[in-house]
């Protein structure tokens, strides 16, 4: 088994506002109007490259198409598909990207879902990616999943309440060779960010399990540091937008979404 442990310090996102835009999505959802299979905000502006293919809009089985041509035709991929709409209860979508080369199908699966966006308590995402055709399509393939417990992560990082007795964050990923497992852990940075420490443990599988030990012998080093230079490159990316995100709110914010909705 190999391990791994990083931290990281981010710029915080306050649960206030996290709520505000989660229930401004949902509001914006929900003005906006199907016009046959097109889609039309509440100002009356098309959304450009999504298409209603199947379903009621916004009800469970629901399906929506990206479309590229400009005849609005549907491409074959990818589609998203609302499994639950309550912004009481539960919130989810699942999303279907697929590539029919002949040469090398795959299929990939997410379910993104919240619970209660007018009180969120937890998040999740789980993918599935299937391969076929070609060689060793078995190893191209894997399932992964993420969750976090909303509840948990704001006392954890501001330091306030009874310490968590699980991580906030926690994931893990499956493939043919392996198993990955991953936590994160946030706690309040003098300055008033987070610091984050990210663990994470990796397994072989199969044939691959006695070979773990030695290939980590051989590039435990490297691994260890192309880990970090990940989270350092992703903090660095999430540090240079999310501060200006974060001050926006209300109309500023809801003419943010739409633009970005109508972005082509």
């Amino acid at each position: 088994m190999a391990r791994f442990q990083h931290t990281v310090t981010l710029a915080p996102v306050p649960r206030r506002w996290l709520e505000s835009c989660l229930g401004m999505l949902h509001d914006l959802a929900e003005g906006t109007e199907a016009d046959g299979a097109r889609l039309r905000l509440p100002d009356g502006r098309l959304l450009p490259d999504l298409v209603l293919d199947q379903g009621r809009h916004l009800r469970p089985g629901a399906r929506y198409r990206a479309t590229g041509a400009e005849d609005g035709r549907p491409e074959t991929d990818p589609t998203v598909t609302v499994l639950a709409w309550d912004r009481r209860r539960e919130t989810a979508f699942e999303i279907v990207t697929q590539d029919d080369d002949p040469a090398h199908r795959a299929r990939l699966v997410c379910v993104l879902g919240i619970g209660s966006v007018a009180r969120p308590r937890e998040a999740w995402l789980a993918a599935t990616l299937r391969t076929s055709g070609g060689k060793g399509p078995r190893y191209l393939g894997g399932t992964g999943r993420l969750h976090l417990d909303l509840g948990d992560w704001w006392p954890a990082a501001s330091g306030r309440g009874r310490r968590p007795s699980r991580a906030p964050l926690s994931g893990s990923g499956t493939h043919a060779l392996a198993r990955a497992t991953v936590t994160a852990v946030p706690r309040p940075a003098p300055d008033g960010r987070w610091r984050v420490t990210v663990k994470a443990r990796l397994r072989g599988r199969s044939f691959a399990r006695p070979l773990l030990p030695v290939v980590m012998a051989v590039v435990g080093r490297r691994a260890h540091l192309a880990f970090a230079e990940a989270l350092d490159g992703a903090a660095g990316q999430w540090n240079a937008q999310v501060p200006g995100l974060v001050h926006k709110e209300g109309e500023l914010l809801r003419a943010e979404l739409a633009r970005a909705l109508l972005a082509p």
